[in-house]
């Protein structure tokens, strides 16, 4: 079977904004078409929920020791209450912590489930099979990835927020590019499992937006919609990565 060229950005025909829709939900009807997936797909909120329990069982240990190491012989009420507000702030605290490090390592950990769907998806198209990532490496870039998207994106949404509350009528052009600035990042996200496996550096990623910047957009816009549904993002990932391999083979197929 003849591979398609590396998608790295070269010019010719250029996907339109509905190809990057229909890549969306095609990669959400490939995963809940085939049960074989469905393990596969349950590893991230399995694993998000592993760290959240461990380490906030962990938050709460450790609050409950550091209270009392703070207030070491509480000798009356008021001590005895001190040191109960203490566990409380201290557990609130680590239990939050614990979620947002969970939601944040689930992605790379998951790394070899969301490229074992990837390639699936890809196969599925007629495409090629890659070479094996290692899991540290692919670990890392994909937290690598994630990190670049949330601190671009992040400092951007807390600026169009303030000039939101500075300035509401301004929401009539804010709201609409805080929606269209979570796509993007959703979007480049999520590509990086497909363009992970093809070896894609970060330039040639640039240049694959740039050249299919309407159909990546509209990828970004139908995520970022799901994303609008509370606790859907973990669940939302297998979708968005096997959407994302159908985008890279369409792009595949258009290039030159």
């Amino acid at each position: 079977m003849a591979a398609p060229p590396p998608a790295t950005g070269a010019s010719g025909a250029r996907l339109g904004f509905f190809d990057g829709v229909g890549a969306f939900f095609g990669g959400l009807g490939f995963i809940v078409s085939r049960p074989s997936l469905w393990g596969w797909a349950a590893i991230p909120t399995v694993v998000a929920t592993l760290l959240f329990f461990g380490l906030g069982a962990a938050a709460v240990w450790g609050g409950t020791a550091l209270a009392h190491t703070l207030i070491a012989e509480p000798s009356g009420a008021w001590t005895t209450a001190g040191v109960w507000l203490l566990r409380v702030v201290f557990w609130l605290v680590g239990v939050v912590l614990s979620f947002l490090v969970a939601i944040s390592l689930a992605q790379p950990l998951s790394g070899f489930a969301l490229e074992a769907i990837a390639r699936r998806q890809e196969l599925a198209l007629g495409g090629r099979t890659w070479p094996d990532q290692p899991f540290v490496g692919a670990a890392l870039r994909s937290l690598r990835v994630t990190l670049t998207a949330l601190a671009v994106s992040l400092p951007l949404l807390a600026l169009l927020t303030t000039i939101t509350l500075l300035f509401p009528p301004a929401g009539v052009v804010t709201v609409p590019l805080k929606f269209v600035v979570t796509g993007l990042a959703v979007a480049y996200d999520f590509l990086d499992y497909p363009l992970g496996l093809r070896g894609v550096g970060v330039r040639s990623r640039l240049g694959f937006i740039r050249d299919h910047v309407g159909a990546v957009f509209g990828f970004g816009v139908a995520a970022a919609l799901l994303l609008l549904v509370p606790g859907v993002g973990l669940v939302l990932l297998p979708f968005g990565v096997a959407g994302a391999a159908r985008l890279v083979v369409a792009a595949d197929r258009t290039s030159p």
